[in-house]
């Protein structure tokens, strides 16, 4: 039977999060890439280079809307795509170098979130957090 209480604690959690790094956006998405815009490029980051339709299956998208938010990050110069050497209809998308730097820049404000956000555990609290969230990750 599903626990409840982790439900809720899990929720409250990746809320937490969520707003943390809301509050901090006017410090680190000088791109203005909201949320889904961010995840994009962290999960393209994770999976690069991939197919569109790879991503859009990663990230449960619609089809059309994944290109969009695609074009949009392509036209901020963070996205190259190519068209695929394999199959000339679909095309492959990676970081372009500004891309990456916008990547690095993300994960290190979720590192600074995490840190306020964990302060109250112990270093040895912290790696058993890390241990058990190694454990229970998705395959890429």
């Amino acid at each position: 039977m599903p626990d409840i209480e982790i439900a809720n604690l899990t929720d409250r959690f990746m809320r937490r999060i969520h707003l943390s790094l809301n509050a901090r956006s006017a410090d680190f998405d000088r791109h203005q890439l909201g949320p889904a815009g961010g995840v994009l490029l962290l999960t393209l980051a994770e999976m690069e280079p991939v197919r569109l339709h790879e991503l859009v299956a990663r990230m449960n998208r619609d089809k059309s809307q994944m290109t969009r938010a695609v074009k949009v990050l392509e036209s901020k110069g963070l996205i190259d795509r190519v068209p695929d050497q394999r199959d000339a209809r679909a095309s492959v998308l990676s970081l372009t170098s500004l891309g990456q730097k916008a990547v690095g820049e993300l994960q290190q404000a979720v590192a600074d979130t995490l840190a306020d956000i964990l302060a109250p555990l112990s270093q040895s609290e912290q790696e058993q957090l890390r241990a058990l969230l190694k454990k229970i990750q998705c395959p890429l």
